[in-house]
């Protein structure tokens, strides 16, 4: 049996999101896992969709055919990294989820087959520095599957 075989890696489109993508990626060779779930979530857009849930499950749009640029930027994203991914031999699949960043994390992990989640923490400095960026800490502390978190410090260019 292996311990890991299906790897979460929520993306949103940062530099930093993407440095989980390696580390998931020596995981998923390590244990032999059957996937990498890449996963981007595009925050609701006034005008066009209505979340009904965290699983991606939306109402009819409120113009018919319509989608925010969000949403096709994440789409078109999400689309791009599954496939260069892939192209290297690793077992992708990718969803793009409408909705709350960490709950359509969270209710992902919990509903569809994951063994672990592979995400980045915003690094944070001053009184600031016990804490995570807001979507890694809620996950943490929401999620009943293990959440394997990337530390990276962001600086400016030049430092």
């Amino acid at each position: 049996m292996r311990i890991y075989e299906h790897i979460l890696v929520p993306l949103d489109g940062s530099e930093l999101a993407e440095t989980a993508i390696a580390h998931a990626e020596t995981l998923a060779r390590g244990c032999g896992a059957q996937s990498i779930t890449l996963l981007a979530v595009a925050g609701r857009s006034n005008g066009h969709r209505k979340v009904v849930d965290a699983s991606g499950e939306t109402d009819e749009p409120a113009v018919p055919g319509s989608a925010s640029w969000k949403e096709r930027d994440a789409s078109s994203y999400i689309t791009r990294m599954a496939f260069r991914l892939s192209e290297r031999g690793l077992p992708i699949t990718y969803k793009l989820v409408i909705g709350d960043p960490a709950q359509a994390i969270i209710h992902h992990a919990e509903h569809s087959p994951c063994e672990i989640i592979v995400m980045t923490g915003r690094a944070r400095s001053g009184p600031g520095r016990l804490t995570l960026g807001s979507v890694a800490d809620k996950v943490i502390r929401a999620s009943t599957v293990p959440v394997l978190i990337v530390g990276s410090r962001v600086t400016a260019h030049g430092e």
